[in-house]
């Protein structure tokens, strides 16, 4: 699914002598960032659970102006309160802002990128004849902001099929099967019974996906994992 309402998720529910085993990826663009770049300062972030705390630490700033300025970059926001921090944000990792600036270079420049699985994201040009040099400058600036934030999104969504294909293969004896998949978010229905067992296996399989995707990578990929009876059970 791309979304689903909040007020429909109440009709999700377990079948009975089943419950939802419910698996959300932490802060997973950051992440990937640190993973896909190597960006060693950015990948130590990543060893807490709220990667944000050190970051604001590292930043001197606090903790929601960290969040805002990291996503920033990778959005290719450039005016507002965490371009501000962008500064600061070079010279704390200088290897990720550098991995992300390489490529809004290139779609600024209508030059095709990678993804780090290597998936091919061509990049559209401007005809120079057809539009005005303001409009061909809106259009170099779109294709930047696009090229840095598919590096990362991208990559995550290449990790988050390696795991899910993972707990596929991993859930199966255990009598339990994936039934929805939303964003970075998993839901796997189990026999009551085995509810915990498969909550701590989905858990084993990011980190076995994490392994097999960037194998040597230092970076920490968390899950917020519950078991519940029906998906609005699950915290927002």
């Amino acid at each position: 699914l791309h979304n689903m309402p909040a007020d429909l998720r109440g009709g999700v529910v377990a079948e009975p002598g089943h419950v939802f085993v419910r698996a959300d990826l932490g802060q997973i663009e950051p992440r990937v960032l640190a993973a896909v770049s190597g960006d060693a300062a950015l990948a130590r972030a990543t060893q807490e659970d709220d990667m944000y705390a050190p970051v604001a630490r590292d930043l001197g700033v606090n903790r929601a102006t960290a969040k805002v300025a990291v996503l920033g970059a990778m959005y290719g926001q450039t005016t507002g309160h965490g371009a501000q921090v962008l500064r600061r944000l070079e010279a704390a990792y200088p290897v990720a802002m550098a991995y992300l600036a390489d490529a809004a270079r290139a779609g600024q420049t209508s030059r095709s990128l990678r993804t780090y699985g290597g998936r091919l994201i061509p990049m559209g040009t401007t005809n120079a004849n057809e539009v005005s040099e303001r409009e061909a400058r809106r259009q170099a600036a779109a294709r930047g902001r696009y090229g840095r934030n598919a590096m990362v999104q991208g990559a995550a969504a290449e990790l988050f099929k390696v795991w899910a294909v993972t707990v596929r293969a991993r859930v199966g004896p255990l009598g339990a099967r994936i039934v929805l998949c939303l964003h970075d978010e998993l839901l796997v229905h189990a026999p009551v019974d085995r509810g915990d067992a498969v909550a701590r296996l989905v858990d084993e399989c990011l980190q076995e996906a994490a392994h097999r995707w960037a194998p040597g990578s230092p970076v920490r990929f968390v899950a917020d994992t519950t078991v519940i009876a029906r998906w609005s059970d699950a915290k927002a």
